[in-house]
């Protein structure tokens, strides 16, 4: 029995590392926020909210990333009922969400914004996007989606743009391709009850997207001689100094979506 789905990963390698000039300019504007005691807050809809875990606490998170999840909007995981992917994937198409939610939060002046979706399309994602380039038009936008998908694809939104359209229009705007193919199964089986399409690359290509810049992001702020706080293996023995002052740390910046002296006009 013939196992492929391991070489599609040479797919996702060779598209990180094309990408090597923007990530370096993306990691110098999370060093930018981080500095200065600022936050990249982090958006997604959908199974996409893995992504965004994986920037916010994990081993080797760095402090300063704060989650926009909306459990409506990022939790699909009882399948069926009241909270089932079909009434979830119906709030996705809901307009006006992104405003509602940039509501609660204070952004600074330092402030980025990541909105991450496998696709580049859903209607909440793009939502999320309109709402923080017209608040915030100097703020540094960056999505971590498909090229190919949010380019060519029909839009979702009402606005007749995915995210690929709002990032061209930004001012300080950032496009990430996930390195996904179009519609996102990578691997074709053609057996003898059927024809499958399996084995999606987006969550695969944003993870190695957002570990990339975890480790440019360090790099930077080294060498500007700037000590950052970044979660240790929290199973080792070694950990607690990190851990309390990495949660501290977290505190501090956090306090500041809920009421910042010196928020963005």
């Amino acid at each position: 029995m013939e196992l492929t789905f391991p070489s599609q990963l040479d797919r996702v390698r060779s598209g990180v590392l094309a990408q090597a000039e923007a990530l370096q300019k993306v990691a110098a504007i999370y060093a930018d926020a981080l500095e200065y005691g600022g936050l990249v807050h982090v958006y997604a809809n959908g199974h996409s909210r893995l992504t965004v875990e994986e920037m916010v606490v994990r081993m080797g998170a760095l402090t300063g990333f704060h989650a926009l999840l909306n459990t409506g909007l990022a939790n699909f995981t009882d399948v069926i009922g009241a909270n089932g992917v079909r009434v979830n994937q119906a709030i996705e198409k809901v307009e006006g969400l992104g405003e509602i939610i940039l509501n609660e939060y204070d952004i600074g002046p330092y402030d980025a914004l990541v909105i991450v979706s496998a696709t580049g399309t859903t209607a909440a994602a793009v939502d999320m996007a309109l709402a923080f380039k017209r608040r915030y038009p100097d703020h540094p936008l960056i999505t971590i989606c498909s090229l190919e998908q949010s380019r060519e694809a029909p839009a979702k939104h009402s606005s007749g743009q995915n995210l690929y359209h709002v990032i061209q229009e930004s001012k300080n705007g950032f496009l990430l391709d996930n390195c996904m193919p179009y519609g996102d199964l990578s691997v074709s089986i053609e057996g003898q009850t059927g024809d499958y399409r399996v084995c999606p690359l987006s969550s695969i290509g944003a993870l190695t997207l957002v570990q990339s810049l975890n480790e440019l992001t360090i790099r930077e702020m080294d060498r500007r001689g700037v000590r950052h706080h970044v979660l240790r293996n929290m199973h080792l023995d070694d950990t607690e100094n990190s851990y309390e002052l990495w949660v501290r740390d977290q505190r501090r910046r956090y306090a500041r979506t809920l009421d910042n002296t010196q928020p963005a006009q």
